[in-house]
Order: structure tokens, then C-alpha cells, then sequence
């Protein structure tokens, strides 16, 4: 189901009580801006650290345009997991001197137009959102009273606010009606003018109209009976809920602390502290430790896919692992492991498959489906045969790879957010010197291209560093190029090859000297 401004608040209740019931929730997003740049770039080099230090400044201008989330429901009796699936708009808003930006691609555009994204919901039926620093901050606007807010309104908007206030006016000069209905979609407006109007006119009794959440309904008589005027706290909390808009959602998932399923996901995790927390901090520590906060069992299935994959052989493994074809290689019933016992899983409201993948709610489906396959396969293999398992085992059996995100191209195969990221899985470095000429990155890539996946980083004018995907790649470089000509690939060595390194020695060696010098003398002189 599509989720916007239109059906929040009538379907806010079933999502709750959908996460309610169940066992875990997937998760999936799609942003304004495809990851290009110097600083994305995936290098073998990188440690977590450093790939976050590199992106933390450029993901501040993007946002989540499209959340999907599928909740995961377990029916005991059948044996069968229910699925059902949001897809939530959004779009940022403007709240007193919070303007939320960010950046467009057109390359995103592009992309976006080839799976029919729809631009006419994100921008005009997308929900609002506020991360916990921005909702901080409202509500200390809140708390120094409209008059604040009256200095941030736009000129169109306090027009608006003159012509209602007038419109009061009149009304209680003219008309003997004892009642009058203002219809004010915007809910800071319509906040600011309760507000105004009980300043200005202090025998009337203003309150929200039932059944009509954008009328602002006036009595003449403060005291008429069976009315009472909307205390200002009803008023903040309410505007408080049309501001916050999809965050009551992250909210949700926070209290209820369901394990959340996702594929690919450091990217999100990052996306999701900047939209939903705060700004993104500095250590990389600190952005690990608030994300456990919040979400306190994440599983990532492409980290799981790829682990779980050494099990198999050439010939049974999946294409990819690529969520589209995860998702398929289980659901078409390829994984011979998974013959016997397999659970039943289907979405309350089918989607429309054929044009759905990009779309967040089809792909957050695609990622729990694959979790709960992956989770049976894990169960049975401890259990030492295939027969039906319920998500508890499932969950049990895959605890091992909870709370590890996957990282593509990296010094680490993945980052972990409840403790030390472990430790490098690629080989070492190699030391490359140009033996002719000055260091070129094209010419040496080009003459190392057919030694598979590397990545190179200058170290000087005649040198570089090579990082090499695999042990076999290194083996290989190093055997070829043993009596080139043109280059010396060796094994990096930090005291050979760094200048550190070779001033830590060469002062090492004069320090030494130095001393056998000294003493040399002074025994000269004891013996004299």
C-alpha cells in the first residue's frame, strides 16, 4: 500500500498494529542522488573509518524520497508467513527557520524516469518528517510562543494570516452567527492562527473541528456550553503530529525493537541517522552507537548471502548477490537446500511485480522473503535436518550475522555496529616503483587490468601502493613482474617503504652509532 499525506492518518493506526504482530520488518529506500563522486568511490584500501569520514558530508545532501517497509507475520497454525507492504512518500518541508534541503541528480532523474518513479507524489503528496534534532528545535520554538514563529512565516502566508484575522472580524461585527469555520490546510499556519486570534480577540473560543482536521472552528461565546476552547498543549501536539509526519514511524520501530531486515544497507543506516536522528557525527563510533540505539538488531542480507554462499558450490550457488536476483534464485525454487519444510510466505496485497523493483516497498518485500529463506536453510543445517522452522529458530540460527552491514569493496567485509569492525580480510599491500619513469595510474593500471580486481593509490613519483582483491592475485602479480624491467612490485613493508618508516630507522642507526661512539670514548678515557 502507498502511504502519503492523503491516507497517513487513517492508516496510521494499521501500521502500528501491523508491526505489532510481527516477527521482524524489512526495510528498503530510494534516494535523490545515485552514489557517484571522488568521495564513493569503493577502494580496497578503505577502512569503514575512512569510507564514512569520506561520505559523511556529501550524504547530508541527500534524502530518502521513498521508504519502504513490509512487516513479516507469522501464522502459527498454517505455517505461513503474511506479508504486508508500505510504501511510504516523503518530501522535506519548511518549519519556521528550518528549511530542509538537498541535492537532485539528473543522472537520478534519469534512473528514477526508467522505474516510473512518481514525482507528482513525492512533491505534493509526500509526507513531512523531522529528525530528533529538528524536532528539538521546534519544540523550543514552540515553547517561545507564536510571536517567533510569526517572524519566520512567508509573505504569502502572512497575508493569509491578516485576511483570516479580518475575516474574525467581520464576522463579529456584522454577523449574528454564533459560529465560524476557517479552512487552513497548513497546520503551522492554522497553529499560528488560533493563536492570533485568541490574542487579538479574547472573548471568542477557538478549537479544532471534529471529523475536519484542516478547519479551525470559532465560537462568539467563550462560555458557550458544551464547547471548550483546545488547551495549547492539544495544539502543539498536534501540529507536533503533522510535522513529524513519517518519523512517528521511525518512532515506532524504535519502541517496538523488531529486528529490521535489509539488503546492502550501509548507505541507509547512514541516510537514516542523517534524516531521522541528527547531523551525522564526527567519530565514526559515536554514528555506530546511535544507530544500535535506535535499531537494536539490524540484519543485513547481503552480508548473510555472502557468507553463506562458501557453503555452496559453483553450481548451486545464486547469480548474484544482487537483491533481484536473490529473490529469485529462492522464490523459483532453485536452492536445493531448501526441498523440504519450506514455509509459505504471501503479501496480504500483491504487488504489481513486473514494474516493481526500485520501488521501496517491493524491494523491502524481495529483502525479508530472502532473510526468511536464508534463516531456514540456517536452522536446518544446525538442526541436522529440513523440516519446518518457526522465525524464533530462524532468528537463532542467524544471530551470528546480526548487526553486521555489509561493506562493498572494502579493507573489511563488513561493519559492526556493536563492537570493533574486524579485522582486514585482503591481502597485503604491494610496493610498485617505476624503474624508468615517473609513476603514471593509467599505464600501471592498464599493465596490472588482467590480474583482476585492484585498486591503486600514488605514494610518490615514482611510486604506488596496489591493493589486490584475493591472495591468488598477489601471488600472481608478484610472480610476473619478478625480473621486470620496468617496475619492483614487492610486499609493502612500513619500515622499508615509508618515509616514517625509513627515518625511524636511519635515527635508529645514527642513534646507535652514536652511542658505540660515546662509549668507545669514555672507555678510552677510563683506561687512560
Amino acid at each position: 500500500m502507498e502511504i502519503t499525506r492523503k491516507n497517513f492518518n487513517e492508516q496510521f493506526d494499521n501500521i502500528t498494529k501491523d508491526l505489532k504482530k510481527s516477527c521482524f520488518a524489512s526495510f528498503d529506500a530510494e534516494f535523490t542522488a545515485i552514489i557517484a563522486g571522488e568521495c564513493f568511490k569503493h577502494r580496497l584500501f578503505d577502512t569503514n573509518e575512512e569510507r564514512y569520514d569520506r561520505i559523511k558530508n556529501e550524504v547530508s545532501k541527500m534524502i530518502m524520497t521513498q521508504v519502504g517497509l513490509t512487516f513479516f507475520q507469522y501464522d502459527r497454525d498454517h505455517d505461513t508467513y503474511v506479508a504486508t507492504g508500505y510504501t511510504f512518500h516523503l518530501c522535506p518541508q519548511v518549519v519556521g527557520d528550518i528549511d530542509q534541503s538537498f541535492i537532485f541528480q539528473a543522472s537520478t532523474l534519469n534512473f528514477l524516469c526508467r522505474h516510473n518513479f512518481d514525482f507528482n507524489k513525492f512533491t505534493y503528496e509526500g509526507l513531512p518528517y523531522l529528525s530528533k534534532a529538528e524536532e528539538a528545535k521546534v519544540r523550543k520554538m514552540l515553547k517561545e510562543g507564536s510571536n517567533y514563529l510569526l517572524r519566520t512565516l512567508e509573505m504569502t502566508d502572512e497575508k493569509l494570516l491578516q485576511q483570516y484575522c479580518s475575516e474574525v472580524a467581520k464576522w463579529l461585527a456584522t454577523s449574528k452567527e454564533g459560529t465560524l469555520y476557517l479552512d487552513i490546510e497548513n497546520p503551522l499556519l492554522r497553529y499560528i492562527v488560533h493563536n492570533e486570534v485568541r490574542a487579538r480577540f479574547p472573548d471568542v473560543l477557538t478549537t479544532d473541528s471534529l471529523g475536519n482536521s484542516h478547519k479551525v472552528l470559532i465560537y462568539r461565546d467563550k462560555y458557550v456550553e458544551g464547547a471548550n476552547s483546545a488547551p495549547v498543549a492539544i495544539l502543539e501536539e498536534n501540529l507536533m503530529h503533522h510535522l513529524l509526519g513519517f518519523s512517528q514511524i521511525i518512532s515506532l520501530l524504535a519502541s517496538y525493537h523488531k529486528p529490521i531486515i535489509g539488503h546492502n544497507i550501509f548507505l541507509d543506516v547512514v541516510l537514516m541517522h542523517n534524516q531521522f536522528i541528527g547531523p551525522l557525527p564526527k567519530k565514526y563510533s559515536t554514528f555506530k552507537k546511535n544507530i544500535n540505539e535506535i535499531f537494536p538488531i539490524i540484519f543485513d542480507t547481503k552480508h548473510i548471502s555472502h557468507e553463506m554462499s562458501k557453503k555452496l558450490t559453483f553450481d548451486e550457488v545464486w547469480k548474484s548477490n544482487a537483491l533481484q536476483d536473490l529473490y529469485e534464485f529462492f522464490s523459483e525454487g532453485k536452492c536445493k537446500k531448501l526441498q523440504h519444510g519450506v514455509n509459505l510466505i504471501r503479501l496480504s496485497t500483491p504487488f504489481d511485480v513486473n514494474q516493481s523493483y526500485h520501488e521501496a516497498g517491493w524491494d523491502s518485500y524481495c529483502s525479508g522473503y530472502c532473510f526468511i529463506r536464508l534463516g531456514h536453510w540456517a536452522a536446518c543445517e544446525n538442526i541436522g535436518k529440513f523440516r519446518p522452522v518457526g522465525p524464533t529458530e530462524k532468528l537463532a540460527a542467524l544471530a551470528h550475522y546480526s548487526n553486521k552491514v555489509n561493506i562493498i569493496r572494502g579493507a573489511v567485509p563488513y561493519m559492526n555496529l556493536v563492537g570493533d569492525d574486524p579485522p582486514s580480510h585482503r591481502p597485503d599491500l604491494l610496493h610498485l616503483k617505476c624503474l624508468n619513469e615517473r609513476f603514471n595510474i593509467g599505464k600501471v593500471s592498464s599493465v596490472l587490468a588482467a590480474f583482476g580486481s585492484i585498486d591503486i593509490k600514488p605514494y610518490g613519483s615514482r611510486t604506488a601502493l596496489i591493493a589486490a582483491s584475493s591472495h591468488y592475485a598477489v601471488n600472481n602479480i608478484l610472480k610476473q613482474f619478478r625480473d621486470s624491467r620496468d617496475y619492483r612490485i614487492s610486499k609493502y613493508s612500513v619500515y622499508r617503504h615509508s618515509v616514517a618508516g625509513r627515518m625511524a630507522i636511519w635515527w635508529g642507526g645514527a642513534l646507535l652509532t652514536g652511542s658505540l661512539v660515546i662509549y668507545i670514548i669514555h672507555k678510552k678515557v677510563n683506561n687512560n
